[in-house]
């Protein structure tokens, strides 16, 4: 059921006071109230239709929107999106798990507190994102794992190399969010979670990638093999400073901040 219309203008008129105060480019800064307004309300129609139909006009509105301001106009069109993600777990278990190499699977790590925090502030530091982010994505990211049965540390791993934790990223081929999802090709998959512009939003992102990623790997028969076909390039090489040995070698990092966390409180317990 829709809010009432009086709700939605002051969360609107609430929205216009947050736009004005971001930091714009000078030619904005330049324009009268009116004309920045008419501006603005013309970039808000290309940006909510440029996801559902892959316009390029989603490009000129992603550029005179600054990325604050994108936010909010993400959250503005989200305001009636449930407070509760539909969990991906029943679209998951249609993909076999001993289809799934092992090595895609949870080695364990992440499972203290103590191992989740060193995770979140290595990730918070490399990635310069704040804590209570890389908190939030570490969370999202063990959640998400149970879900579709995949090593959570992998997860991140994806995350960290295809977007660096920024849930706003974008290529010019259109993938988008934090796993870098082809809305184009997936639209049907952000459904439950209300439609395509959800790719921004980082509880759908992730169970989307997550649930992609382990059909990849299903369907390619090991993680390597899964990782490339995930990349789209399936013949792709996987040597040094290739997309593959970027994501093993984030995970081993990640794992390794880990494993130095428990084996440190191992030794303080036992001193």
């Amino acid at each position: 059921m829709r809010k009432p219309v009086d709700i939605v203008a002051s969360q609107f008129n609430s929205l216009k006071l947050q736009l004005a105060q971001l930091e714009l480019p000078p030619f904005l800064r330049a324009l009268s109230t009116n004309t920045w307004m008419v501006l603005v309300f013309l970039a808000i129609s290309l940006w909510l239709t440029g996801p559902r139909t892959n316009a390029g006009a989603f490009e000129f509105a992603r550029i005179l929107v600054p990325s604050e301001a994108r936010q909010l106009l993400l959250e503005f069109a989200n305001v009636e999106s449930p407070a509760v993600f539909p969990s991906i777990a029943p679209a998951a278990a249609a993909i076999p798990s001993s289809k799934i190499d092992l090595a895609a699977l949870d080695a364990q790590f992440l499972k203290s507190d103590k191992e989740r925090h060193a995770v979140a502030i290595h990730l918070a530091s490399k990635y310069r994102i704040s804590m209570a982010e890389s908190q939030r994505y570490v969370s999202h990211a063990i959640e998400v794992a149970n879900e579709v049965n995949l090593d959570p540390v992998l997860l991140l791993a994806v995350m960290a190399t295809e977007s660096s934790f920024n849930p706003n990223a974008q290529s010019r081929a259109g993938a988008q969010g934090l796993m870098q999802v082809l809305t184009r090709v997936h639209t049907e998959k952000f459904e439950p979670y209300g439609g395509v512009v959800a790719a921004f939003v980082p509880e759908a992102n992730i169970r989307v990638g997550a649930l992609i990623l382990k059909a990849c790997i299903a369907k390619a028969g090991s993680l390597e093999a899964g990782l490339r076909s995930y990349l789209g390039a399936p013949n792709a090489s996987s040597g040094p400073n290739s997309y593959t040995y970027k994501v093993i070698a984030e995970r081993e990092e990640l794992n390794e901040v880990a494993r130095n966390r428990s084996a440190r409180t191992s030794g303080q317990s036992n001193a």
